[in-house]
């Protein structure tokens, strides 16, 4: 039979029986659209890692506590907290140093205006706005001078700064974090998100009174800007680093370190890798349901195989060769195996940018993408389920005996 006269003979029998065409089907269109859900998804994700990941400048080093576990680059799970103050002094001597600064992390009730509320306490240094270009619209970022003698001034978020005095009126007001009043110097202009926080809900402290209040000893982290090209600057960090923690390791030997120096790219490899190893995973556990829906492609054509056994039979004793028979009933299930795909795309699209809308009335900053290689492994994997899983009972029935299948029923 031609190419033509197959595809419409199969059209007629799947209309014939659309009820159970459009559930056979249905299978499919679940299988293809978790695939392009959990792809497009994953695209997302990673687009939005690797853009918080970008915020950290390009001629910047991080420094972070704990080893790597080897010259691979890999980090050790047990990290013990090192970077001190004298890292940051020790530092800050290097010409080719622009700025740095040692940072703290921590949680604390806010109240002001008797309003309350959890917040994000970060204790910094004045190098930090100078590092990130960051702008103060009310007042002033507090000085070397205040980080010295461990003053208890902040600096609001903007976002902070409004919900609890107002546009304009933070500035010489005073706030509590926990049982500490804490005087407002400045005001940040809307800096948006980086690594994942809202900037514009933070509170910005010294990071000597933060370490004070919260018995502190060492940064969470710590961050360089560099004159030089960050090949450089990378290897000398390290050794400046193990000096000034007493480290005897000549041979650079990562695991012997108690921190560990990131550059930017390195950074982006690393997210790369994880967040590919995830989009694989998130794929093969929405595959499962595409194997779900070819077996029940495959049992759906035994039950028409069973219920056409006279039809095939006549079809036999006028000519048709088994060959013909094949062909019909391979086309009947890549034709239900295509549509579903079809549909099942255009599903999947829907309900990844239906769920980037709701990811986005959370967190800012994501954006709606979707997987080309989900896309095309939907047609691809569509069709070849089509193939595999109608290919049994399509040559059941090219092997159907004319005269057993016309006698069939009776």
């Amino acid at each position: 039979m031609r190419i033509q006269e197959l595809a419409r003979s199969a059209y007629d029998s799947l209309l014939r029986t659309r009820g159970r065409s459009v559930l056979t089907m249905l299978g499919i269109v679940i299988g293809i659209a978790a695939v392009i859900l959990a792809l497009s998804i994953g695209e997302s994700a990673k687009l939005f890692i690797l853009a918080q990941i970008s915020s950290f400048g390009s001629d910047q080093l991080m420094i972070d506590n704990g080893p790597r576990a080897d010259k691979t680059g890999e980090l050790s799970l047990a990290v013990k907290e090192t970077l001190a103050m004298k890292d940051y002094k020790r530092l800050k001597k290097e010409s080719w140093v622009k700025a740095v600064v040692g940072q703290v992390f921590q949680t604390d009730l806010l109240q002001a205006n008797g309003q309350a509320r959890n917040v994000t306490v970060i204790g910094t240094m004045p190098d930090d706005i100078v590092m990130n270009d960051y702008k103060v619209e009310e007042g002033m970022f507090f000085t070397d001078d205040e980080v010295g003698s461990h003053s208890r001034v902040v600096a609001l978020g903007h976002t902070l700064a409004d919900k609890y005095f107002g546009q304009g009126n933070a500035v010489g007001n005073s706030v509590k974090l926990g049982s500490q009043n804490y005087k407002v110097v400045g005001v940040m202009a809307p800096l948006g998100s980086k690594f994942f926080q809202n900037l514009d809900e933070m509170v910005y402290m010294p990071v000597t009174t933060v370490m004070d209040k919260y018995n502190k000893e060492h940064f969470t982290f710590m961050a360089i800007q560099s004159s030089i090209p960050l090949k450089e600057a990378q290897p000398l960090t390290e050794i400046i680093m193990r000096e000034s923690h007493n480290l005897d390791n000549p041979e650079a030997d990562y695991a012997k370190d108690d921190f560990h120096v990131v550059t930017q790219e390195e950074a982006v490899q690393i997210v790369s890798q994880i967040t590919s190893v995830l989009e694989v995973l998130l794929a093969a556990i929405a595959a499962i349901s595409l194997l779900v829906g070819g077996i029940g492609i495959m049992n759906i054509m035994f039950v028409s195989v069973t219920e056409r056994v006279k039809e095939i039979g006549l079809r036999k004793a006028l000519g048709a060769k088994p060959d013909d028979v094949l062909n019909q009933f391979l086309t009947e299930a890549i034709m239900l195996t295509i549509g579903g795909g079809a549909v099942g795309i255009a599903f999947g699209t829907f309900l990844a940018w239906l769920a980037i809308q709701i990811i986005l009335s959370y967190q800012s900053g994501w954006q709606f993408t979707i997987s080309l290689n989900g896309v095309f492994a939907g047609f691809v994997v569509s069709t070849l389920v089509g193939l595999i899983f109608g290919y049994i009972p399509a040559k059941r029935a090219a092997r159907l005996n004319p005269i057993d299948a016309l006698r069939a029923n009776d």
